[in-house]
């Protein structure tokens, strides 16, 4: 494990489909909590959402199924969540694509971060839309109204995401447990949501200790780091995360900001036609980076890694100014010994830096071919019944490429190399 990167957020992830490849899909079944009474009884407890008052109407013109109670995981709902974290202030909220669980804590908007000030007074307009009892113009951001924001930061992913893949939501199986189509190139997943049974969730605590608890009692590994999580019994990808991660850096909502859609934007391109198998750590690990820094560039994620020891003291953060030396000065490795690695968490420094680098240049010039890649590496492996080896892995890779971009990675990496040092000359 490396220690925490100076500014930076690291995540854990266990969620590799390798170890856990269709095992369970047969209890897609309804969700049904043991306590339904005591469920009521909290929801009713609960402080009511002065947004929408929980009106129908309302709840509709914003885009929400329900603000609770409401399943979110093998075995357990949102009940059960409370019940088990005791004194967090949970609030919920249902989405289209999103299950998602807020404790944020009580925000002002002022102060000396005029970028977050502004992004976020932006951000508020477009929800007044959707809830015209928010005030774009409010000094403060309480727990349901940051609540929403998160909500709609959600969609806004989503909705950025499939747009880049170019693939509507009637294209997924209108229900879960869709049988596997024949030909594996029309497969499109096991339900609706991007291919996922069940919807995405988002679990967003106070407290360190909260999530180890509920990291321990439902997903298997007690641990107070950022997680992604895939819950095969139930059918969905969870993210959860407490604000005192990192000594605290979470509290500050441009750093939540930016970790949310960086683990989201992991969690959805790999969910992508189902989690049947990861996608390459170059490509879902720079995309994730891609998205995440144009939220804000000052508070890089990164996968914590499995051995290794390394932290940064310099302003690391300004990767576009780094890049270019790097390459300049022989930091970065080929990208096909980039396109090999099997492995986000052995990643370091140089090889997130290379992989966001590589990405933004795909995605600035060749973004429809880059989907094109994307989408032919998630056609499932073996008839979905076991996943690939590392070397039938890497051969679909280098097929995939060749259709997708016409070169080789060696002529990939002359044109990005060339790309890259003509954006940033030499001073």
């Amino acid at each position: 494990m490396c220690h925490l990167l100076e500014r930076a957020v690291l995540t854990t992830c266990r969620c590799r489909a390798a170890k856990a490849l269709l095992a369970t899909l047969a209890l897609l079944g309804s969700f049904a909590s043991a306590n339904a009474q005591d469920a009521v009884a909290k929801a009713r407890a609960r402080p009511v959402d002065p947004y929408t008052q929980a009106d129908p109407a309302a709840m509709a013109k914003a885009g929400y199924v329900s603000l609770g109670p409401f399943p979110f995981g093998t075995g357990h709902g949102t009940a059960d969540i409370e019940t088990l974290l005791g004194t967090e202030p949970l609030l919920w909220i249902e989405t289209n694509h999103f299950r998602i669980g807020c404790a944020l804590s009580p925000l002002e908007l002022r102060g000396a971060e005029e970028e977050w000030v502004g992004k976020t007074r932006g951000e508020l307009k477009r929800l007044k839309v959707r809830l015209p009892k928010v005030k774009a113009d409010t000094r403060d951001l309480d727990p349901w109204l940051r609540t929403h924001l998160i909500a709609q930061r959600c969609e806004d992913l989503f909705t950025e995401i499939r747009t880049n893949l170019a693939v509507p939501d009637a294209q997924f199986p209108a229900s879960p447990g869709h049988d596997r189509d024949a030909d594996p190139r029309r497969f499109y997943g096991l339900g609706p949501h991007f291919g996922m049974p069940e919807k995405f969730a988002v679990l967003i605590v106070q407290r360190g200790a909260s999530l180890a608890r509920y990291t321990k009692a439902y997903q298997g590994l007690e641990t107070q780091d950022p997680r992604r999580h895939f819950d095969p019994g139930f059918g969905c990808m969870i993210f959860a995360v407490a604000e005192e991660t990192t000594d605290g850096l979470l509290k500050n909502d441009f750093a939540l900001h930016t970790h949310l859609v960086y683990n989201l934007a992991f969690t959805l391109y790999n969910s992508y036609r189902f989690y049947g198998h990861d996608l390459p750590p170059w490509l879902v690990g720079g995309l994730a980076h891609w998205h995440g820094r144009r939220i804000c560039p000052r508070f890089p994620a990164y996968e914590r890694r499995v051995e290794g020891d390394e932290r940064e003291t310099r302003d690391f953060w300004r990767w576009d100014e780094r890049a270019p030396g790097l390459l300049r000065n022989r930091a970065f490795e080929s990208i096909e010994k980039l396109m090999a690695r099997t492995e986000v968490t052995a990643f370091g420094m140089e090889q997130h830096i290379q992989a966001w680098a590589f990405v933004d240049f795909l995605m600035n010039t060749r973004k429809a071919a880059t989907m094109q890649y994307l989408h032919e590496m998630k056609d499932p492996f073996h008839d979905r019944r076991r996943p690939p080896s590392t070397a039938e892995f890497l051969e679909r890779s280098e097929e995939c490429r060749q259709r997708a971009f016409g070169m080789t990675a060696a002529e990939l990496e002359t044109a990005w190399r060339a790309h890259l040092l003509r954006a940033r000359p030499k001073k």
